[in-house]
């Protein structure tokens, strides 16, 4: 039998944890990602631990910001519209890494009983908007970027993925290539294997202000190709200056 010095053995080790090592941007950027805690009036459905979210401040008011489309994924039957009326009970966010740190949510501004969840169009401005009861975090609140994006200039998707039930924020790293309709394309530099689980979480430009709110996949008409691409803020943040004008 062939020995195995202690030194190979070490090394293969080393190597083997290496390569299951999730690969993350160089980048870091203050504490600001939270994930969702939903629960339902049907405590069967309740969500403790789903997708990604954030704080936004708009004109001295702060929100609570996720994407629209978990609706979609967690809703019951009878939940046909974007209305949480004797469904969904409370919905707050917290750091993963730090549960103790609740942001509770008063109501969904968006609401509204005429807009089908089951709608294609629903999902054009994936977001969903909550004022707050309380906030109990440390969490930076964003404010959001007023220039235009530039071609090649870095982004950054700050959160968990589905699979992570613990640790500090990660920080993946993109590069804008061009905006169509409601969605920011990225070009991939480095990003998780796999992407679910961060919807709703924060694309930020190097300075940590928001651009966009993760989303889905769009295909670019220009060449067919599909693009991980994230929402843009532009109807959120006229929304939010429309609410308060009230």
């Amino acid at each position: 039998m062939k020995k195995i010095s202690f030194f190979s053995l070490f090394t293969t080790l080393v190597m083997s944890g290496c390569s299951g090592q999730e690969k993350t941007s160089t980048k870091v950027f203050e504490n600001i990602a939270l994930v969702n805690n939903i629960e339902f009036y049907n405590s069967k459905l309740d969500q403790p631990r789903f997708s990604c979210g954030f704080l936004l401040q708009f004109n001295q008011d702060t929100f609570a910001v996720t994407a629209k489309h978990l609706l979609k994924v967690i809703k019951p039957e009878e939940m046909k519209t974007l209305s949480f009326d004797n469904i969904i009970k409370s919905w707050s966010l917290y750091p993963l890494n730090r549960k103790a740190e609740v942001v509770v949510t008063d109501s969904l501004l968006n609401t509204n009983k005429r807009e089908q969840l089951e709608d294609k169009s629903t999902f054009t401005n994936d977001w969903l908007i909550f004022s707050l009861k309380a906030n109990h975090s440390k969490v930076k609140v964003l404010t959001a970027r007023a220039t235009p994006l530039v071609a090649g200039e870095k982004l950054y998707v700050v959160g968990w993925t589905r699979k992570m039930e613990s640790g500090e924020q990660r920080v993946y790293e993109f590069e804008y290539l061009k905006t169509v309709g409601h969605r920011i394309l990225l070009k991939e530099i480095v990003v998780p294997e796999q992407f679910g689980g961060l919807s709703g979480a924060p694309l930020v430009d190097v300075q940590g202000a928001v651009v966009g709110i993760v989303s889905n996949g769009t295909v670019d008409p220009e060449t067919n190709k599909k693009y991980f691409s994230p929402c843009v803020l532009n109807e959120l943040t006229s929304f939010i200056e429309n609410y308060q004008k009230k």
